[in-house]
């Protein structure tokens, strides 16, 4: 039905190691998770997971080759212990990647709170590894913009200011008399925007625009 309609198809895989042995225990014909998944034809570059904490190189590799994108869920990952999704090696496999909330499993439905809990995750990799290369605050803003965009076959749409495509965008004021962080003359606008990304909540945004319509404040 997905691939007649082409529709998007969305669902989750390789959250938690117990949930990898189950499926494993129940498709003891496939090879893997993902097997099963691309089996039933549901790996289309219309799909989103969300986690992939526990995929292998090769499933991973199953995922470039599909098109199929994994949506990163942090805040879920951690709060259930679930695992941590090496990001960089989704990357250096070339799979779709975005962030998610994932509020059954997290906390936040903030994508604010999605950016720092990513951040929180490759620092943890690297703690257990000191080698690795933690991910820039810059790699995350773009899972958080155009690879969400990407990840849901939209990047011709949205995701982010190229001309033609959708207007959407926040309008941020980092510089509000109650703001959470301080602005100094010094500081460069890659640095306000680090600091709004780490520290920046709702008092900063004083506009929100989806496809150029204006949707808050709510206009009555």
């Amino acid at each position: 039905m997905a691939i007649k309609y082409d529709l998007h198809i969305q669902s989750h895989i390789s959250e938690t190691t117990a949930e990898v042995d189950l499926v494993k225990n129940n498709f003891p014909a496939n090879t893997s998770y993902t097997d099963v998944y691309n089996k039933h034809n549901l790996l289309t570059d219309k799909t989103v997971m969300a986690h992939g904490c526990h995929l292998t190189d090769e499933e991973l590799e199953v995922f470039r080759s599909r098109g199929a994108a994994i949506s990163h869920c942090p805040n879920s990952n951690i709060s259930l212990c679930s695992g941590m999704l090496d990001v960089r090696r989704v990357l250096k496999h070339n799979v779709k990647l975005g962030l998610g909330t994932d509020v059954a499993g997290g906390y936040s439905p903030s994508m604010l709170d999605a950016i720092r809990r990513a951040v929180d995750t490759s620092k943890a990799l690297t703690i257990n590894n000191p080698g690795y290369e933690t991910l820039t605050y810059q790699e995350i803003f773009r899972l958080a913009t155009l690879g969400g965009s990407q990840a849901l076959c939209l990047e011709d749409t949205i995701g982010n200011f190229e001309v033609g495509k959708d207007f959407d965008a926040v309008l941020v004021n980092p510089s509000v008399p109650d703001s959470p962080f301080d602005v100094f003359e010094d500081e460069t606008e890659e640095i306000i925007l680090e600091k709004f990304l780490n520290l920046g909540d709702d008092r900063n945004i004083l506009k929100v625009y989806v496809a150029g319509k204006r949707v808050v404040p709510f206009k009555k």
